[in-house]
């Protein structure tokens, strides 16, 4: 990751966590003394944050923060279904849809054989006209074969809920993991954010009535814009 994206990005959590809108960021000599760094990589990285929208830079006045946009707060579980429901002009795009060969990690989270077709959504939640999270999901092709001719559907609504209530797939649990990632070039242009910018990666596996896995998903989350929430029934 080049020195001034790394000075951006630490200085957005920065004032993510300590901000107060208008404040005055420290000179450009200063930050570059804190960071080890040059005046012109400093500057750089001012020049992100000034694109993004978070703060304003004023000749002879100094660089200030002009605060967080809007944030779309959510479940995290069903992110994509609160807001298309609840957030006027939110919707899904569909970046592709094919059938494909399931991979060893791919047949082992579906326990498939290596090999076996499994049809394949790529699609990007758009809300209030910015990208908020890109998602694939891997169905086998006995199950998800229809998908593929649903593109009204896939705008408005999760794979899981068409299965359920168009195609009468009951699911009845889902397995979650939540880890730190980095912006892969394969999804960071259509998500809105730079390659190596830190995103969240969520892994879901949704189990049908009969305990086999129906649905894997693979989701990226934007940090920068969105807040999310998980509950839990239980903690110690």
């Amino acid at each position: 990751m080049p020195k001034y994206y790394l000075i951006r990005s630490i200085l957005h959590a920065r004032l993510q966590r300590e901000g107060i809108p208008g404040a005055r960021l420290p000179a450009e000599v200063e930050l570059g003394r804190e960071f080890g760094a040059s005046r012109i990589t400093v500057q750089k990285a001012l020049s992100l944050l000034e694109k993004e929208g978070l703060i304003r830079r004023e000749q002879g006045r100094g660089t200030f923060y002009i605060g967080e946009p809007p944030a779309v707060e959510a479940k995290m579980s069903g992110l994509l279904d609160s807001v298309m429901k609840f957030r006027e002009g939110a919707h899904a795009r569909v970046v592709a849809k094919k059938l494909i060969a399931a991979t060893p990690r791919l047949a082992s989270r579906l326990q498939i054989p290596i090999d076996t077709p499994i049809v394949s959504i790529d699609r990007v939640a758009v809300v209030d006209d910015h990208p908020a999270l890109y998602t694939t999901a891997f169905i086998p092709q006995s199950v998800g074969g229809p998908l593929l001719d649903e593109d009204a559907e896939l705008s408005h609504r999760t794979v899981a809920s068409i299965l359920q209530d168009k195609y009468g797939i009951e699911l009845t649990s889902v397995q979650q993991t939540i880890a730190a990632t980095l912006a892969d070039p394969a999804f960071a242009a259509p998500l809105g954010v730079e390659v190596g910018e830190p995103v969240l990666e969520v892994e879901r596996v949704y189990f049908g009535a009969d305990g086999q896995p129906v649905n894997f998903s693979i989701s990226f989350y934007r940090t920068d814009r969105y807040r999310f929430e998980i509950a839990t029934k239980e903690w110690r």
